[in-house]
């Protein structure tokens, strides 16, 4: 039937009911030759080489006769072609061609009514076909272009009145404009996992409450704590929400309310929990992952009395977001009949009345279980409940009484789902090893460790991935300009926990009992695309001290990558850059405004830089000789203002109380000058007149700077002295630094360039008074390493760059020994490179020989 039915429907429209299942095969094959015949017959008059009407008038022997039989011909079928034009050529021809004269000839008006012929039969009523929606999709040919739909507003608007005759008219139709969300998984309806919910109470907030939101944070989407009335006391990590209500048996309710509106298109699964339940979260999300949404659900651990169609609450139960949608309808039902006690009562009793869902503990093959039993004693029960393949897969333990009882359940599951993990690795690796066989390398030459990505293979030379050489105390080689550096306390504890593994697992494997002596060699790498891998040569010694030599090979491999979720920034933020010049830097900071003036200024407006030119005096004489010091500055300034309209500088004065500020300690005197000047809100970066800043820094600056989330200390590319420089390489202009390993280096151990926000100091000010800690004698990076948790990014940065100074290191060894080794780094290496010292050392020995030879004369 539907290989006959295809080519007929093109031009008959066939209901498909029950009437033409009962045409027999003969009865559609007359059909199809009738419309077939028809077919052939107006094909032929409409391309004039119809052989019948030829054959007619060929059979005229008058000459007369022959021509006016052809005119005959020619006129009928130019009539029957223009007659059946429209039913042929629907596809081809756009709606107006035909839509108004035939609309206008078939429109009969009796007094204020009209009467149209479409109402009984329209022959073109496919032409006058209205629009399917508000804007019609127009798909184009696959062979001649890519397809690409096109979005056209309606054409076509039909206005029925009263009083005026049924018209089409051209004019485009008023389409609301489409709003779409911000965020394609609102579009999509993507809604999150799990949500929690547990009812606890405000004395229990730092206790049984903390203890739930700290074990299952990473493994739920979504925490909410629910009391019946105001509390302030409790960690800020937690979200409490009050519900202001002293019956105990309606507070259900009001939770189910208030996920129902605020939270329903949010999570797909809600779970509601006292919070003296035991959870298990990694359990609890694995089992959800197995279950689908797409079902109504009211899951939980069922009475075994006449409740037995209501979960018990204590246990925990879990709903679906389509329950919870109907539970809101029928919520005003719910608490008028909200009789008992018992919130295992009221709770199944509203959901058997809106949802209709008695409690089940299965879905999609998996169990709901839990273990409920008031009479638990963990010290007197663990050792027989450990046996039971059921409670080791149990998701919830109610009721726990004490929270030791909770921390020996957290450890006891956690080392139960640890096994669990090391049988499934262990059957995984088999399975790997099982099925390389079948690869085309064949058995035996999979990577090790067994499930890991292979090592990464570099393309050039250049790719090489380090290997870093180290003993029990210190790292060799661990960067290009160091030979050897004390391990610091991240590189101790990770050698030394391998060590310890590496012991343990040779322990295992020879059964004996064995103690490090010494770790003669040890050999560390990363490789982006697996881990750290380790080999070391271990000296041991047994108990009857007999040393053992073993080489180990160990693998650290990467975990789960996570993402960090990061506020929302952007490039319009107003940056003021705070300029400290002293008083013998006046010809710098004039080399720093005209290099400035070439890369910064033209690109940012009064809206969003402001330079703040900051004099630093040591002394009242100086003081009193400001204004008439900044007269250069305001000149200079005053030229660029010519060309540069929307810059905006402000001139400022900083007395320092001490002349033994150094001017590695002074940004925090220059913060507290800024402080009462500058708004709570106002991002700063700190430099010196030495610097040159390329255009595209400060955009990099607002991006890397976040409100009490990170700060940005760069490290910036240091010149080389300039008359060593000039030995090897050409220099035309001392204004500018190129970026190249000749000319300078990347000085990791200055802090003179960062961006802050000042309300980010402010809080590093408080901390720092109740620590009783100098300011004077402390960096401001250091500041914030040991007292606050903020992030620091740091790292190299090609747009700043330092010109050449002399270092003096001699005013700080008394203040901060760090501080002074810092600063003795940057005058050892911030003189030249190695090479260019050992050439200018081979270049003066001839000199050197001379000049003994004289002196023994």
């Amino acid at each position: 039937m539907v290989r006959y039915g295809r080519k007929y429907r093109r031009g008959v429209q066939l209901n498909n009911n029950r009437r033409s299942s009962s045409i027999t095969k003969t009865s559609r094959i007359h059909l199809y030759n009738f419309f077939s015949t028809i077919r052939s017959r107006l094909t032929c008059l409409i391309g004039y080489k119809c052989s019948t009407m030829s054959l007619i008038f060929h059979r005229t022997r008058l000459k007369s006769r022959y021509i006016l039989s052809i005119f005959v011909g020619l006129s009928l079928g130019f009539a029957l072609s223009l007659a059946c034009l429209p039913i042929i050529s629907v596809c081809d021809n756009p709606l107006s061609l035909f839509s108004e004269p035939f609309a206008s000839s078939f429109n009969i008006r009796f007094g204020n009514d009209t009467f149209s012929l479409h109402d009984k039969f329209d022959p073109f009523r496919i032409l006058n076909r209205e629009p399917r929606s508000v804007v019609d999709v127009t798909l184009v040919d696959y062979g001649s272009k890519d397809y690409e739909p096109q979005i056209h507003p309606p054409q076509l608007e039909v206005n029925l009145n009263n009083n005026k005759s049924l018209s089409t008219s051209t004019q485009p139709s008023n389409t609301s404009k489409v709003t779409r969300p911000r965020y394609i998984a609102d579009e999509l309806g993507i809604r999150e996992k799990v949500l929690v919910a547990i009812l606890t109470e405000p004395n229990h907030l730092n206790t049984f409450a903390f203890f739930l939101n700290q074990t299952l944070q990473d493994h739920v989407n979504r925490l909410l704590f629910f009391i019946d009335e105001d509390a302030q006391d409790f960690p800020r990590s937690m979200q409490v929400i009050s519900v202001h209500d002293k019956r105990a048996y309606l507070k259900p309710f009001y939770v189910l309310k208030y996920l129902a509106e605020k939270m329903i298109k949010l999570y797909d699964w809600f779970v509601l929990l006292p919070d003296n339940t035991f959870v298990r979260g990694y359990k609890l999300n694995e089992f959800l992952n197995h279950i689908s949404i797409s079902q109504d659900l009211y899951m939980g651990q069922a009475f075994d009395d006449v409740h037995a169609v209501y979960c018990y609450f204590g246990s925990g139960i879990i709903l679906s977001g389509t329950v919870l949608r109907k539970i809101l309808d029928e919520l005003d039902w719910c608490t008028n009949n909200a009789y008992s006690q018992d919130l295992t009562d009221n709770i199944g009793r509203c959901i058997l009345k809106a949802a209709k869902l008695p409690c089940t503990n299965t879905a999609s093959n998996y169990k709901f279980t839990a273990y409920v039993n008031y009479r638990f004693e963990y010290d007197t029960d663990i050792d027989r409940l450990s046996k039971s393949e059921d409670f080791n897969q149990t998701l919830t333990v109610h009721p726990i009484n004490d929270l030791e009882t909770m921390l020996k359940l957290q450890k006891y599951f956690n080392q139960v789902e640890i096994d669990e993990m090391t049988k499934s690795i262990s059957k995984y690796e088999e399975t790997i090893e099982e099925l390389s066989c079948y690869a085309p390398e064949g058995c035996g030459n999979i990577p090790w460790p067994v499930g890991v990505p292979p090592s990464f293979k570099p393309p050039t030379r250049f790719d090489v991935l380090r290997w870093d050489f180290f003993n029990e105390t210190h790292i060799y080689l661990k960067t290009d300009n160091d030979v050897i550096n004390p391990m610091d306390d991240g590189d101790y504890e990770d050698v030394h926990e391998v060590i310890d593994h590496a012991i343990e697992q040779l322990q295992n494997k020879y059964g004996i009992q064995l103690k490090l002596k010494k770790l003669i060699n040890g050999y560390r790498q990363f490789d982006p695309t697996r881990g750290t891998h380790y080999i070391m040569d271990l000296s041991l010694i047994d108990k009857n001290q007999i040393e053992y030599i073993k080489r180990v090979e160990l693998m650290r491999p990467l975990g789960l990558v996570e993402i960090i979720p990061m506020p929302f920034v952007t490039e319009t933020t107003k940056i003021f850059l705070i300029l400290p010049i002293y008083t013998d830097e006046q010809s710098i900071a004039i080399r720093f405004l005209r290099h400035a003036n070439k890369t910064l200024f033209d690109k940012e407006t009064r809206d969003k830089f402001e330079l703040l030119l900051t004099h630093v005096v040591v002394t009242k004489h100086e003081l009193s000789q400001t204004q008439k010091w900044f007269d250069n500055l305001r000149h200079e300034i005053d030229l660029l203002h010519r060309t540069r309209p929307q810059l905006t500088v402000t001139y400022h004065t900083v007395l320092f109380p001490s002349s033994t500020i150094t001017r590695y300690t002074h940004s925090t005197y220059i913060l507290d000058f800024f402080e009462t000047k500058l708004r709570t809100n106002s991002l700063i970066f700190l430099t010196n007149p030495y610097v040159n800043i390329e255009s595209d820094f400060l955009n990099r600056c607002r991006l890397n700077v976040i409100e009490n989330v990170q700060i940005f200390f760069p490290i910036a590319f240091y010149q080389y002295h300039p008359h060593i420089i000039i030995r090897t390489h050409h220099m035309t202009d001392n204004s500018t630094i190129d970026l190249h390993k000749s000319h300078g280096w990347f000085n990791s151990y200055a802090f003179d360039h960062f961006g802050i926000y000042m309300s980010d100091y402010l809080n590093l000010k408080k901390l720092v008074l109740s620590n009783n800690i100098s300011l004077s004698s402390v960096n401001l990076y250091d500041l914030f390493v040991q007292l606050t948790d903020i992030h620091i990014l740091r790292a190299p940065d090609q747009s700043l760059r330092v010109h050449y100074k002399s270092i003096k290191c001699d005013s700080i060894k008394r203040t901060n020994i760090i501080e002074y080794n810092r600063c003795l780094m940057q005058r050892e290496k911030g003189l030249a490179s190695r090479s260019q010292l050992a050439m200018i050392i081979i270049e003066n020995e001839p000199t050197k020989k001379t000049t003994r030879k004289k002196d023994k004369k």
